[in-house]
């Protein structure tokens, strides 16, 4: 099943590209509840037909309005941190009896100037951006504003602050007063949908990312999606992504820029998703690794996909982006790395997280971006760890000796990458400016 390949204009209208086309409806979109794949084709026929805009929602169909970006990228060669990193900053959190924190998993967020931290799945802490410790919202039981399992976690935009539980949703005041809790099924026998990421739709219901986590009914997994909308009586509406090459873990998988979400597959697919305003679907960048980039077929079965992206770029995760730049994860065979992206320039600078450079400090993976610098928690054992093997050139040209005193036993720290990267404007103006003083120069010689 072909269908023709879409990109969207500044009105927002659908055009044809018909350079190249793609088996969208098969790789891409699969509608599992409540309508079959032969009504979706029927459906997405139609919409092309008539021409419609893609802001018609709830039919589970991805338009591909991205651009394509080459990525530059050779396992053996890095640039200086220096070259791409003009400042690193480490902040200790606050260490007492009333937060410790744990083994850190995903999910931290920067709201107002606060930094919320879940704390293996069993507390949301607080600290401001000093590191001392806020407060602690909700906990863990089975009464009013309590949960089993903090999945996840959003700030809505009536300023209020939402937690993922099993099947229900606990909602609270931004200073931890419980609301009210709100509830759904999505596991039941014709799907199995334990959510471990979600995030507010545009209109009045939420996204649900989790397809398959229990290993069980096949029949029930053929018909499984990877994301699911649902609507404002919690009900689902359309499903997204078949899970023949997906991943269903990754928590904290959706990210906010400007006015959409942003979210990745994981697995053996190197495009960046975007959520818009009026909830269509789009692929917002699909990167080329070229030699080192699997190349997927419809058509191939996931073990066998899986067993051959062992010796590709076979993850992109964790995936951020600023007005600057954007950032993302990767790994290839069985070594990671970092990667930022200057928007100005169109450059890619990629640092080795596994191994690290000899004597140099590393990027720890971003949990998040904070005033355009990305943001890591990091044990204190691995900054000490780190500082053993850097050069003392490098520990002093950063200010990171202090930092050999940490106790292993307290909260982790914070760490912010100031970047050297600036907007496209601010090129223009720049490379405007160094034409005048050229002008100059060359008009005191004549």
């Amino acid at each position: 099943m072909k269908v023709t390949r879409y990109r969207v204009n500044e009105e927002n209208e659908p055009y044809n590209n018909a350079q190249s086309d793609f088996n969208t409806c098969d790789l891409f979109m699969q509608n599992a509840l409540p309508i079959s794949q032969t009504s979706v084709f029927i459906c997405l026929s139609l919409l092309l037909f008539l021409n419609l805009s893609c802001s018609k929602k709830g039919d589970g169909q991805i338009l591909e309005v991205g651009q394509t970006i080459p990525i530059l990228f050779d396992p053996d060669i890095f640039p200086p941190l220096d070259s791409f990193i003009s400042e690193i900053t480490v902040i200790p959190l606050e260490t007492n009896d009333d937060c410790l924190l744990r083994e850190l998993l995903q999910g931290v967020k920067v709201h107002q100037d606060l930094i919320y931290i879940n704390n293996m799945n069993r507390e949301l802490y607080v600290f401001d951006m000093n590191g001392k410790f806020i407060r602690e919202i909700g906990g863990i039981g089975q009464g009013p504003g309590e949960f089993l399992y903090l999945h996840d976690f959003i700030f809505t935009r009536e300023g209020t602050i939402e937690l993922l539980d099993y099947q229900k949703i606990e909602c609270y005041t931004l200073d931890g007063k419980y609301i009210e809790t709100k509830r759904f099924n999505t596991i039941r026998e014709d799907l199995h949908c334990n959510a471990n990421s979600f995030c507010r739709s545009f209109s009045s219901g939420y996204y649900l990312w989790g397809g398959m986590m229990d290993g069980g009914n096949p029949q029930r997994h053929e018909k499984a999606n990877l994301l699911y909308r649902l609507n404002g009586d919690m009900q689902i509406e359309a499903g997204f992504f078949d899970t023949k090459f997906g991943d269903a873990g990754n928590i904290d998988r959706f990210k906010y820029y400007q006015d959409r979400i942003l979210f990745t597959l994981s697995s053996v697919d190197y495009n960046i998703y975007q959520i818009h305003p009026n909830d269509s679907l789009s692929i917002r960048y699909a990167f080329d690794f070229g030699k080192y980039g699997i190349k997927v077929d419809k058509n191939d079965d996931k073990k066998t996909v899986l067993s051959v992206s062992k010796n590709y770029v076979n993850t992109v995760l964790g995936y951020h982006e600023a007005d600057h730049f954007f950032y993302f994860s990767f790994r290839y065979k069985t070594l990671s790395f970092n990667l930022l992206y200057s928007k100005a320039t169109g450059q890619s600078y990629i640092n080795s997280y596994w191994p690290a450079e000899k004597e140099e400090m590393r990027i720890y993976f971003a949990d998040t971006i904070y005033k355009d610098q990305l943001l890591a928690i990091v044990q204190n054992s691995w900054l000490k760890m780190d500082l053993e093997r850097m050069s003392p050139e490098n520990i002093k040209k950063w200010g990171l000796e202090e930092f050999r005193k940490l106790d292993d036993e307290d909260n982790p720290v914070l760490i912010l990458y100031k970047t050297k990267f600036i907007s496209e404007t601010e090129t223009e103006d720049l490379i405007s400016e160094m034409a005048k003083k050229s002008d100059k120069l060359y008009c005191s010689i004549s």
